[in-house]
């Protein structure tokens, strides 16, 4: 990872993928990981933004605040009207994050896979290095 560099990809795994994200702090990383969790599931068909979703994960170690923030992520996914297609994540004053997603209408995305059942708690991953921050988690599909 170069220093300032930030992107995903999704690596198979038996029945399940595992994402790897990173990005150049916290922040940017997790924005990363959201991106790359809903092109699992949703191609964007359209520019039209319905609505924005704003909410805060509370401070704790950043493998926790991932792992609420994912699990916020596919909660929305699953039960909204509208689809995430991406998200905006900024470190919170208390030390969380809060986090806006950018929300459009179901006509507005093309279903590309399974939509994500959930996160594992095992294996996941937040690590910190000299060219920022690195995650990688399995996501049950």
């Amino acid at each position: 990872m170069t220093a300032r560099g930030r992107g995903h990809r999704a690596v198979p795994h038996t029945a399940d993928v595992i994402i790897e994200a990173w990005g150049p702090d916290l922040p940017a990383c997790c924005e990363e990981a959201v991106a790359a969790l809903l092109g699992l599931c949703f191609e964007r068909r359209s520019s039209s933004v319905s609505d924005h979703l704003g909410f805060a994960v509370v401070p704790g170690p950043n493998d926790t605040m991932l792992l609420d923030l994912l699990d916020e992520v596919v909660f929305v996914v699953d039960t909204e009207d509208a689809v995430p297609v991406g998200a905006a994540v900024r470190a919170g004053p208390s030390g969380g994050l809060d986090v806006e997603l950018t929300m459009v209408g179901r006509d507005g995305v093309e279903p590309v896979g399974p939509a994500p059942k959930a996160v594992s708690h095992s294996g996941l991953v937040v690590e910190h290095g000299d060219g920022g921050v690195r995650c990688s988690f399995l996501v049950d599909v």
